[in-house]
């Protein structure tokens, strides 16, 4: 028998979630609180769609990572007649496939510091940068302002693009923040 799921469907979790809990609220505000009529009706209503809405939001799997599109490869054909030891060459692109599925970033990454130079900014005192970003460009090898502030439009690319920000970097003015701040941090740059 064929599998009958539907592909790509909304998962219906979060609704019967949402059904139930408006359920409930409708009974306490029916018994409990003494609302006749539509507004214990009304009251269910929003609260079945506010928690439904909620887990269904929360139910959306996570997207799956960017990566370029496999390249398309033929590969040798082998005559039905050709001896068996031509078959080896017929597995020897499948070994360079893994090559290809990491997709290159665009642009250039900046030069990474092993260590900070003295102590390190406090990164988050650029807009849009968490305690869980400043965490990332630390891994990156970056913990000052003057090294946003350098950043070249090819590195501001590579950065965006390896965190994935679709401009986020541009739009927030990260480099206009960073040269402002760089002027009063204590951290320079090496001679």
């Amino acid at each position: 028998m064929p599998d009958s799921k539907m592909k790509d469907a909304p998962p219906l979790y979060g609704w019967a979630i949402g059904m139930g809990a408006g359920a409930v609220a409708f009974g306490a505000a029916f018994v409990a609180v003494g609302i006749e009529g539509n507004g214990s009706v009304a009251i269910g209503a929003v609260v079945a769609l506010i928690v439904g809405t909620i887990f269904t939001i929360a139910e959306k799997p996570a997207p799956a990572p960017r990566s370029a599109p496999p390249k398309a490869e033929s590969a040798p054909t082998v005559p039905a007649s050709a001896p068996a030891a031509t078959a080896p060459a017929a597995t020897a692109p499948a070994a360079t496939a893994p090559a290809e599925a990491a997709p290159e970033a665009e642009g250039t990454k900046p030069q990474p510091l092993d260590a900070p130079v003295g102590e390190k900014d406090d990164l988050k005192q650029i807009t849009g940068v968490g305690p869980v970003l400043e965490d990332k460009l630390n891994g990156l090898g970056v913990y000052h302002f003057w090294q946003i502030a350098g950043w070249s439009d090819d590195e501001i690319a590579w950065v965006d693009g390896f965190l994935n920000f679709k401009g986020r970097i541009s739009r927030d003015d990260w480099i206009g923040q960073a040269k402002t701040l760089a002027e009063s941090s204590p951290s320079k740059p090496p001679a």
